[in-house]
């Protein structure tokens, strides 16, 4: 089964796969490296256009390496999870000016878990090597009608049906399955390549067990937008260890060298879901004068936020302190 499986899916692939920006060959193992790490916990259709205009100012490894993380940072903004750009960064600077070649060597890298190791090992430089993100669990606890914990025994099955010398194109087709076919919802099993050998094709949303959901913790604080005369707004940056860390933001309280006019008034609550998280942020307004005397602090006009690394939080609250009007928003999100 195992042989006639992976020939199967290796076959649809090659007629059936999507055509994406990542794919185009000869594959670049940095433009895998970039989609692989953007596409963790976010859709396709999303991260297109955040790859484009990533590779757009970072076209080489050695252009990420070099570029200041701000700038990183302001590309990534909007995007989410920020330790992911953070980590591309760091693993830019560390790798030397190229990127391992083996799923081990690349471990030892910033960001580097066993799924991107994997997936930029076997997709840019042929190492045959297993791989299982969310799509590949899904699938193979469905073929195999996996009990219990799908995603070790998910790894343990890929491992058994890597096809030698296939490996690459043998994880892409499992994934592919997984996201356009194998669906968590409403999957498409009438066109399923390998449906006569699915043992869970009858109940396929038995499979795999849903896991226990931690309650999220509720984080609450402070946003302050400190305006001045000529309408910047004073952003800070959040300290390391802390939620968007590195990320800039309003201040919580009056930051140093700075005077407030007048007392502060409130402009509502920003709500925001995390994957672990829900945050709540009160939203006050004042006019402020003044010159910070830190530099993780600056004045930074409405046009310029577009140049910030700024979270999708931090926009909202702009927006509801009246800092960011509809139209700066769009152009931040545009930004080439």
């Amino acid at each position: 089964m195992n042989s006639t499986l992976a020939d199967r899916l290796v076959s649809w692939f090659a007629t059936a796969k999507r055509d994406l920006p990542w794919r185009k060959e000869p594959r670049d193992p940095y433009r895998v490296w970039v989609s692989e790490v953007m596409l963790q916990q976010t859709r396709v259709d999303v991260v297109i256009p955040y790859y484009r205009r990533f590779l757009r100012r970072f076209p080489t490894l050695a252009a990420l390496a070099e570029a200041p993380l701000d700038d990183v940072l302001a590309h990534w903004s909007g995007l989410g999870y920020y330790a992911r750009a953070r980590n591309l960064h760091r693993a830019a600077q560390a790798c030397g000016g190229r990127l391992p070649r083996t799923a081990a060597e690349l471990r030892a890298l910033p960001g580097f878990g066993p799924y991107t190791a994997a997936a930029v090992a076997s997709l840019a430089f042929g190492e045959d090597v297993p791989l299982v993100d969310g799509n590949v669990e899904r699938v193979l606890s469905r073929v195999f009608a996996v009990r219990g914990d799908a995603r070790a025994k998910a790894w343990r099955i890929a491992a058994d049906l890597l096809p030698a010398g296939h490996g690459g194109p043998f994880n892409e087709a499992l994934m592919e399955l997984g996201a356009t076919v194998c669906r968590p919802r409403s999957p498409a099993c009438a066109r399923c390549p390998i449906r006569e050998m699915c043992r869970g094709r009858d109940d396929p949303a038995k499979y795999p067990a849903p896991r226990r959901r931690m309650a999220r913790a509720l984080l609450q604080w402070r946003a302050l937008a400190l305006l001045r005369r000529d309408g910047a707004v004073l952003l800070s940056r959040r300290p390391a260890g802390t939620l968007f860390a590195g990320l800039w933001d309003l201040p919580a309280e009056k930051p140093g060298g700075i005077r407030v006019h007048g007392s502060a008034t409130s402009r509502g609550i920003v709500e925001q879901t995390l994957t672990h998280r829900e945050v709540r942020v009160t939203v006050e307004m004042a006019r402020a004068s003044g010159t910070p005397v830190s530099s993780e602090v600056r004045w930074v006009t409405p046009d310029g936020i577009a140049a910030m690394g700024i979270s999708s939080l931090a926009r909202k609250t702009l927006r509801c302190a009246g800092v960011l009007t509809p139209a700066h928003a769009s152009r931040t999100l545009r930004r080439p």
